[in-house]
């Protein structure tokens, strides 16, 4: 990889590899999003690891995943912008996925209040202020566009200023941070 500290030229450069497709983790399962299968931890390989974190703020962490599906000749990327993974159920492909020892670089927007150039940062610090002004939104509607060409799973939102927000991955893990699933309405 020639970019050192931009996520999207990372992101760029993987897809110019063939890693094009997207892919989540579900459960115990692997899961390609854009034909809606599911793998299990043998049927993939992790083929390359970014872990990128900002020198100022080292609670602001994001990874990237170029995974391949060795058998079907999918190449495809896992985005774990928040960190998440590692708290997740402990289970073969959540081990798999951190068993892959991640090249560590660092955010080109670490020095910025903006995640991405266009999403507010919220720090821990701020969020200790009033943890109850933020929240985590899972599966809106109404995300912005995600740089990466994909779509953001989850969000944090002030309620204050009803905006979308970047919480850093301390805030992720605090107990206070009240996490809303997307309901659509019922006519």
């Amino acid at each position: 990889m020639k970019s050192k500290n931009n996520m999207i030229e990372v992101i760029k450069e993987l897809n110019a590899l063939g890693y094009t497709e997207e892919f989540k983790v579900m459960g115990d399962k692997l899961y390609w999003v854009g034909k809606s299968v599911k793998y299990n931890y043998d049927q993939f390989e992790v083929d390359h690891a970014y872990r990128f974190e900002s020198s100022d703020t080292p609670e602001d962490t994001s990874l990237i995943y170029g995974i391949t599906i060795p058998k079907k000749g999918i190449k495809g990327i896992l985005f774990d912008v928040f960190d998440a993974i590692s708290s997740l159920e402990e289970n073969f492909v959540v081990n798999k996925i951190l068993s892959v020892e991640p090249m560590l670089l660092t955010h080109q927007d670490s020095n910025s209040e903006l995640k991405f150039g266009f999403i507010p940062k919220v720090h821990k610090s701020k969020f200790n202020e009033d943890p109850h002004r933020y929240e985590l939104r899972k599966d809106f509607p109404d995300f912005p566009a995600c740089p990466f060409g994909e779509s953001f799973s989850m969000l944090g939102f002030d309620n204050k200023l009803e905006e979308y927000v970047w919480l850093t991955t301390s805030i992720l893990r605090d107990t206070r941070l009240n996490t809303v699933h997307f309901k659509p309405a019922l006519n």
